[in-house]
């Protein structure tokens, strides 16, 4: 088996083809396809079965897949994945007035220990709406200015679960909650496998700048999140059922967007910091 790499009109993902479901990634196959996700930061991989074993091999390959702290939504088969539904009908639906991950975040930037990747998988899907966007932070940071870079070189930030996601947030028991305090990252961070810069902030979890004062970074803050979001960082993706998208967290800030009445049901699995503390730049 070889897979092919197409990269996407864009400045984010990739289309990869020749992925054989009934049999394991040998190591060039797997190599090729990580090196996609660090060249291109987002992938696409069509016309996958629903096989939860294998998209949990598949998973493990790039890390271990560690649980999201939200239990109640655990997969049965294992707590390595999640359900993501909005309008099912049953208990694995979200309750909250708009789906999870409907604002710009980075997965689990609010942990110690960030997620490199996340991946999803499509079991159902509206007839119309329910993309994904996706914007590139190596861009992000090396469009801003001069005197921008300047002022964020060497400055660390607080994120919180929850901080600004707004009606998409289910709240946290309090032994979630414990298990999560406010943690700080650098606003730069260098990619542990390509060695460029990203912007490491996010409108969802990042509460404020530290070493400035509260309205200093407000506004600095509010400054980094509508350069971040500028159109032309921007992947909009469209899903099939069966598409696995896998999104390279350490170079990516994404969101879900709510623009559907129908079912939809997700399948996501969060593959862990591989680097231990993460290189400030």
């Amino acid at each position: 088996m070889t897979v092919t790499v197409t990269p996407l009109e864009g400045p984010v993902g990739c289309l990869i083809e020749g992925v054989d479901p009934s049999a394991p990634l040998d190591d060039a196959d797997f190599a090729a396809i990580r090196q996609a996700m660090v060249d291109h930061v987002a992938f696409v991989i069509p016309d996958m079965p629903d096989d939860p074993e294998w998209l949990l091999d598949f998973g493990r390959r790039f890390g271990p897949l560690v649980p999201h702290i939200l239990d109640q939504f655990h997969h049965p088969l294992s707590s390595e994945i999640s359900i993501i539904a909005m309008h099912m009908g049953d208990e694995t639906s979200r309750k909250t007035p708009e789906p999870a991950g409907a604002y710009w975040h980075s997965d689990q930037s609010y942990d110690a220990n960030p997620s490199d990747a996340i991946f999803l998988y499509a079991t159902r899907i509206p007839s119309d709406g329910g993309e994904t966007l996706a914007a590139n932070m190596y861009l992000a940071y090396e469009t801003l200015p001069r005197a921008t870079k300047r002022r964020i070189a060497g400055k660390t930030a607080i994120h919180r679960y929850g901080w600004a996601g707004g009606p998409s947030v289910t709240g946290l028991t309090p032994e979630q909650q414990a298990r999560y305090p406010d943690v700080e990252h650098p606003v730069v961070r260098v990619h542990a496998l390509s060695g460029r810069k990203v912007l490491f902030v996010n409108p969802g979890f990042t509460v404020r700048i530290l070493g400035i004062e509260q309205d200093e970074s407000d506004d600095l803050l509010a400054e980094l999140f509508e350069h971040q979001l500028r159109p032309e960082f921007q992947y909009r993706h469209i899903w099939s059922v069966g598409q696995l998208l896998g999104v390279d967290n350490r170079a990516s800030i994404h969101c879900a967007v709510y623009n559907y009445t129908e079912p939809r049901r997700m399948l996501r699995m969060i593959v862990g910091c591989t680097e231990g503390t993460l290189r400030a730049a």
